[in-house]
């Protein structure tokens, strides 16, 4: 209880420093009119001066030390009152403050940090599910031609044609799949995990051919037919004998693949496992792609060639008997397409490897009587140092020299 009592005295004593300070401040703002009245009345001034300035002195003396009393007595409690409400009113100012700004920053830090989250989320939840597939899943996204893209990468020289005609011959995608992986050796060669591939890929890409192609399995019926009407066809212009040269190429194809597959090598075994007349059937389909690529692509021409190469290479026995009369083929179409080089160089090439040229000079000099009569005079010329009238085409190159 007395403590209470000497913070009362001090409350009082707070208010009658209050009250003692205002009024000396008053009577100095007072005193400034009295200076004003000095000039009219300088005598009574004087004379009252003293004692009016004695009289305000003291008094103002006195409570001047009081109030310095006091405040020396009290200066630590009154500066520690004084201060901390002034330091409450500057931090609710400054809380206030803040709070203003805060609400504005707030939300968009809120913005932020959720959009991050959900960012974060997202890109969790994506890496969680490719993890997550397998090498089964992952191949059945992949399209076609990524497929195929990969199978290059292995080395594989396939296509989607090529597949098919194997398909053709045999609608088992498991049992083609095999062939192929063995075809290129490619069991443990790849790492999926590694290489993002393996083995497997060939499977699931004969199976999307599978798939996207109308794979009819080949009977042997339908090939003698196809054969039998390509032996029997005739020749009638430039528009029909480019469809049957179609017609013919894609069955010329598929005897192809049996032999392939069959790994038949020899024409006459070939005819008895598919019932044609391999042979005949050659020849047919060199007479008309002889006749109908003069006028076609000069990229046609490099194309036949590649192919029927292929179909020779497998059936030795033709290959024998046909490689001459073929490369001759071959480099007449060049000529008329205008590769005279190519065409030169192949010629030159079965000159220098066959003993009887008495043909091959006339075949040369006669394609170009159409092109250049004086460079079909020149190879003619040739042509006179190695035949005679022994052979059977002298007259022939005769005939040329004096076109």
């Amino acid at each position: 209880m007395p403590t209470k009592k000497v913070t009362n005295k001090k409350v009082v004593d707070k208010k009658e420093e209050v009250k003692a300070v205002k009024p000396v401040e008053e009577k100095k703002v007072e005193t400034k009119p009295a200076e004003e009245k000095k000039a009219p009345a300088e005598k009574a001034t004087a004379e009252k001066k003293a004692p009016a300035k004695k009289e305000e002195a003291k008094p103002a003396e006195k409570k001047k030390v009081a109030v310095k009393k006091v405040a020396a007595e009290k200066k630590a409690s009154a500066k520690k009152e004084k201060v901390k409400p002034a330091e409450e009113k500057k931090a609710p100012a400054k809380k206030v403050a803040a709070e203003k700004k805060a609400p504005a920053k707030k939300p968009a830090t809120t913005k932020k940090a959720s959009t991050k989250k959900t960012t974060t989320k997202k890109t969790t939840t994506k890496k969680a599910t490719t993890k997550k597939m397998t090498k089964e899943e992952q191949y059945a996204k992949l399209s076609l031609d990524t497929c195929l893209d990969l199978a290059k990468a292995m080395s594989m020289d396939v296509t989607r044609e090529s597949i098919i005609q194997q398909l053709i011959l045999n609608p088992d995608v498991k049992s083609v799949s095999e062939n192929l992986v063995n075809k290129y050796q490619l069991t443990g060669k790849f790492n999926f995990e590694e290489d993002g591939y393996d083995e497997g890929l060939v499977e699931v890409l004969v199976s999307k051919v599978f798939e996207t192609a109308d794979i009819k399995p080949q009977k042997p019926e339908d090939l003698q037919a196809d054969v039998a009407h390509a032996l029997n066809y005739k020749f009638t212009d430039v528009v029909a004998d480019g469809e049957e040269y179609k017609d013919q190429f894609d069955t010329m194809r598929k005897v192809l693949m049996i032999a392939q597959h069959k790994d038949i090598h020899d024409s006459k075994k070939l005819e008895e496992e598919v019932g044609v007349d391999v042979e005949k059937f050659v020849e047919e389909f060199m007479d008309l792609a002889y006749s109908v690529l003069k006028t076609w692509k000069y990229e046609d021409v490099d194309y036949y060639e590649h192919f029927i190469f292929a179909v020779l290479s497998q059936l030795e026995d033709l290959h024998n008997k046909y490689s001459n009369r073929i490369m001759m083929d071959v480099a007449d179409l060049y000529i008329l397409h205008g590769d005279y080089g190519l065409g030169d160089a192949d010629y030159a090439y079965i000159l220098r490897e066959n003993q009887i040229k008495d043909y091959i000079y006339y075949r040369y000099a006669s394609i170009y009587e159409g092109v250049d009569k004086d460079k079909a005079k020149q190879i003619a010329n040739q042509a006179l140092q190695f035949v005679d009238d022994r052979f059977t085409y002298y007259p022939n190159i005769i005939a040329v020299l004096e076109g």
